[in-house]
């Protein structure tokens, strides 16, 4: 079978044309992952700090509850950046509750080509306080 002139060459072209989405789906998938990655980093770090500061001495509940969070994002990585915590003491009625909130920016290391701003991801999560707690 003899090809026609202007066939020759066709799958070279295709392959140029394809290279950049292929790229761009997969760097999209890279940052679904990331995103992912930071939520559950986050949301785990938000149960730790809640569960340390609903333990700890009321004085202490705050040092704690960030101590604990801060720990916890640090040891499973590094795909937060910038994290933000807060904990908060509060009551309703005679319930006593802590509730700590923890937010960090997405890391885009590696990702700049796809010209995404800053995603932020932020986790609460709440403990009713230790009635046998230290103080």
């Amino acid at each position: 079978m003899k090809k026609n002139r202007f066939e020759t060459g066709s799958a070279s072209v295709e392959l140029v044309l394809l290279t950049p989405v292929l790229m761009i789906l997969v760097l999209l998938v890279v940052l679904a992952g990331r995103s992912g990655e930071v939520l559950l980093q986050v949301k785990h770090a938000a149960d730790q700090g809640a569960r340390a500061a609903s333990i700890s001495a009321v004085s202490k509940q705050t040092v704690e509850g960030r101590s604990a969070a801060l720990k916890d994002l640090i040891a499973t990585g590094v795909s937060c950046n910038n994290p933000r915590i807060s904990v908060e003491p509060q009551s309703l009625g005679t319930t006593r509750y802590v509730k700590v909130a923890v937010e960090c920016e997405v890391n885009r290391k590696g990702l700049d080509l796809l010209g995404v701003g800053t995603k932020t991801v932020r986790a609460e999560s709440i403990e009713v306080l230790d009635t046998y707690r230290a103080g």
